[in-house]
C-alpha cells in the first residue's frame, strides 16, 4: 500500500500485504530554488525508485502456522551422513580493540582463531568483529551471529550489525563473520580448460563451503564458554549464499535457537543452473569452455551439493523461530528452490517481496522505507530476545542506563 501505515494481524493470521510506515520518498517539499527542469528530473528518478520496489518496498507477510498437533520442532538435527560433522578443539580466539569501531554500549573487538578446515580466507583465518553488549540488564544475554555475502557485499552485514546494535539498546551481543575472499570464484571457475581442472577447483570451493560452516559452528562451541552469552539463545542471520549457508549450519547443530534467511535457497543446484548475475557468468563460461548443456551442469552441482544441501535436513530445524525473506520475482533463486527452503524449515514465518534478487536490500535504506531491516528487527525482538510489544517501553530505558554504567 503506498505510503500506508504497516499493517499487522495476530500471529496465527493469515498473510497479509505490509507497506512502508514512512511516507514514499519524494514527499518532501521542493527546494524553491530549484529550477523546473531539475524538479521534474528529481520527480521521474523516484518515480523509477518508488515503481522498481512495488511501491517502496510492499510486501507479503505470512506467519507460522502450527500443525493441528500444535508440533513447532519436528526432531533434533540428525545426520545420515558425515561429511558436516567435525573434531576440533574449542577456539581460543585472539582480540583486538577496535576503536574506530566505537558503538555505544557495546565494547568492539576483532578476534581471529584457525579454521579447523580450508576456508579459502587470508591465512586460513575465522575473522569476526565481536560486538559485547555492556547494558547491565542481564548478565547473560543472546548472540546474533551476522553471516557475510563472502567476497562480495558487506552492505547488508554492516546495516544488521550497526542497526540492531541500536535497535536492541544492548539487549543483545552480536558476532559479525568477516568475509573477505569468495566461497565460489565465479570469474575464476569458468577459466579452467578441462573437466578435471573445473572439477578440481568447484571441490576447493565446496571444501570452503563446508570448512565456513563448521568455523561458524565452533564460534557456538566458543560461545558456550562465555559466562555472559545465553547459548540457549544463540540466533543466525545470512544473506543469498551466506543464507545457504546458514541454513545448512541450522539443519545439522540443534544450539540455533533462531534464524533468519534473506534470499536463500535450497536444491541450491537448480540456483547453479538458472541463477543470473555473476553465477550465469560462470555457467556460461562453463558450458562454451567445456560443452555442456544446462542439465549437464544442474547434474554436475547435484552431486557436489548432495551432503550440503538444506534440503536434506526437513524437519531438523526450529520453525517456529525461523524466518524467510523472498523475493517474487527473483532471477536468481528459482521458485522450486524457494519453496525448497521453506519446506524443508517446516513452512516458517516468510515475507515475500515483489522483487528480484537485489531489491530487497534497497528496503533496508531510507529508499525502501528501511521495511526490511525493521521487520528483521522486530522478528529478532519476538524469538530471540523474547518481547511482546510492551517490553519495547522497558527497552527503551536501557540506552540512558548504559550511558550511566559507561560514565
Amino acid at each position: 500500500m503506498r505510503g500506508a501505515q504497516n499493517i499487522r494481524k495476530p500471529l496465527t493470521g493469515p498473510a497479509i500485504i505490509s507497506g512502508p510506515a514512512k511516507p514514499c520518498l519524494g514527499e518532501n517539499h521542493a527546494d524553491p530554488a530549484a529550477t523546473p527542469g531539475a524538479i521534474a528530473w528529481a520527480a521521474l528518478v523516484i518515480l523509477v525508485l518508488c515503481t522498481t520496489l512495488k511501491g517502496c518496498a510492499a510486501h507479503v507477510h505470512e506467519y507460522y502456522q502450527p500443525d493441528q498437533q500444535g508440533l513447532v520442532y519436528a526432531m533434533p538435527a540428525s545426520l545420515q551422513n558425515h561429511a558436516f560433522q567435525y573434531e576440533a578443539p574449542t577456539p581460543q580466539p585472539s582480540f583486538q580493540t577496535l576503536p574506530a569501531r566505537a558503538v555505544p554500549g557495546y565494547q568492539v573487538s576483532g578476534m581471529s582463531f584457525p579454521s579447523s578446515g580450508a576456508n579459502g580466507q587470508q591465512g586460513n583465518l575465522v575473522r569476526a568483529r565481536y560486538y559485547r553488549s555492556l547494558a547491565p540488564s542481564s548478565p547473560r544475554k543472546p548472540l546474533l551471529i551476522v553471516l557475510p555475502i563472502w567476497a562480495t557485499h558487506t552492505f547488508p552485514g554492516t546495516v544488521i550489525t550497526n542497526g540492531y546494535s541500536q535497535h536492541s539498546q544492548g539487549a543483545a551481543h552480536i558476532l559479525w563473520m568477516q568475509g573477505k575472499e569468495p566461497l565460489f570464484d565465479w570469474f575464476s571457475l569458468p577459466k579452467h580448460e578441462t573437466e578435471a581442472a573445473f572439477e578440481a577447483a568447484v571441490d576447493e570451493s565446496m571444501e570452503r563451503f563446508r570448512s565456513v560452516a563448521i568455523d561458524i559452528r565452533r564460534l557456538i562451541d566458543w560461545a558456550e564458554t562465555q559466562p555472559d552469552i545465553d547459548s540457549q539463545r544463540i540466533g543466525i542471520i545470512g544473506f543469498s549464499m551466506s543464507a545457504i549457508v546458514a541454513a545448512n549450519v541450522a539443519g545439522v547443530d540443534s544450539r540455533i535457537h533462531t534464524a533468519v534467511y534473506v534470499l536463500g535457497a535450497a536444491e541450491v543446484w537448480d540456483v547453479m543452473a538458472e541463477c543470473n548475475l555473476v553465477v550465469e557468468y560462470m555457467r556460461k563460461g562453463v558450458q562454451k569452455q567445456l560443452g555442456w548443456d544446462q542439465q549437464e551442469y544442474r547434474a554436475f552441482f547435484r552431486e557436489k551439493f548432495r551432503d550440503g544441501d538444506p534440503g536434506l535436513w526437513l524437519g531438523a530445524y526450529r520453525s517456529e523461530n525461523t524466518l524467510i525473506i523472498e523475493g517474487a520475482t527473483d532471477a536468481c533463486v528459482p521458485p522450486n528452490s524457494r519453496e525448497a527452503l521453506w519446506m524443508a524449515t517446516g513452512k516458517p514465518e516468510r515475507i515475500i517481496y515483489a522483487s528480484n534478487h537485489w531489491q530487497p536490500f534497497l528496503a533496508m535504506t531510507p529508499v525502501g522505507a528501511n521495511a526490511l531491516s525493521r521487520d528483521i528487527y522486530e522478528f529478532l525482538d519476538r524469538k530471540l530476545l523474547g518481547l511482546g510489544s510492551e517490553d519495547r517501553q522497558i527497552m527503551d530505558g536501557l540506552v540512558h542506563e548504559v550511558a550511566g554504567h559507561r560514565h
